[in-house]
């Protein structure tokens, strides 16, 4: 039976992870989503992939050509350096499938995916705890004038993370919605010339895709949340992930505001005094 794989029913293949697997035959569509967990399994696991689907033989061996709709899938090491190299990498390939949009609309999104794709890796980096790091790959879809991002590593999930700081959180999804919270961190970065305290990590993530009318999934151990047209759904995983995977799709068509509005208006509320925890 052909298997189509997306973001949207994920859940229903996490059994292809289990047992040391190494079956990935009859898969007839599959989005980053899966490409990302593929590469981070695989890489855990250290075995070969077995497939007859000729997109997921080609990302696995990384084999990019100039001009493609997707990013080569990046290497996330368990630090910081060289991720905002990365994050400008994978958004110069996504801005070239973007013809019809103003200069204007052009550079809002030019920042909006910058900003997404180096919180999130940051968290893998300072987070994970992974042995193998993690990993990253993105897409542009020229039908639904889409981009679709993920980050997948095999690390200690949001729950061991959480339990640090949080006597009375006692499971995944009580950490998820946790890391979802608003929070400062202490980290300071350039962020656009200005220096301005990042690592809003999830948060500044689930803001952005509910403002511009996205979606996303994230997977924690056994728990799967997904927010779909604002909408959020606990899915209890039967076949659990080891680690966390964050993967969001940015619609082109829902660029209403840019990038200082946002930062203005969800990020550096000065009166608040909250704290960061993922």
């Amino acid at each position: 039976m052909q298997k189509n794989i997306k973001i949207s029913n994920i859940e229903d293949y996490m059994y292809l992870f289990q047992d040391d697997n190494k079956d990935f035959n009859d898969i007839q569509w599959v989005e980053p989503i899966f490409i990302g967990m593929l590469k981070a399994y695989q890489t855990d696991k250290n075995i070969k992939i077995e497939t007859n689907n000729t997109y997921i033989q080609n990302m696995i061996l990384q084999d990019f050509k100039e001009g493609s709709t997707f990013s080569p899938i990046e290497h996330i090491q368990n630090s910081r350096m060289g991720l905002e190299k990365i994050s400008t990498h994978l958004t110069n390939i996504m801005l070239k499938n973007f013809n019809n949009l103003s200069e204007a609309d052009k550079t809002d999104l030019k920042h909006y995916l910058q900003y997404l794709f180096l919180e999130l890796m940051n968290n893998v980096a300072d987070h994970a705890h992974s042995l193998i790091g993690g990993f990253t790959m993105s897409q542009y879809y020229p039908k639904g004038k889409k981009i679709q991002f993920v980050v997948a590593d095999r690390g200690v999930a949001f729950l061991d993370n959480m339990k640090l700081n949080f006597n009375n959180i006692s499971t995944e999804e009580e950490a998820i919605y946790k890391a979802l919270e608003k929070g400062v961190t202490s980290t300071i970065q350039k962020m656009y010339g200005q220096e301005k305290n990042a690592g809003y990590g999830l948060y500044a993530m689930s803001k952005i895709l509910e403002m511009t009318g996205g979606r996303y999934v994230i997977i924690s151990n056994d728990t799967l949340l997904k927010c779909i047209n604002g909408k959020k759904e606990i899915v209890k995983l039967r076949e659990p992930w080891k680690g966390v995977i964050v993967a969001f799709e940015f619609f082109e068509k829902n660029i209403n505001y840019d990038m200082d509005y946002f930062k203005r208006n969800y990020l550096w509320n000065l009166d608040e005094e909250d704290e960061d925890f993922f």
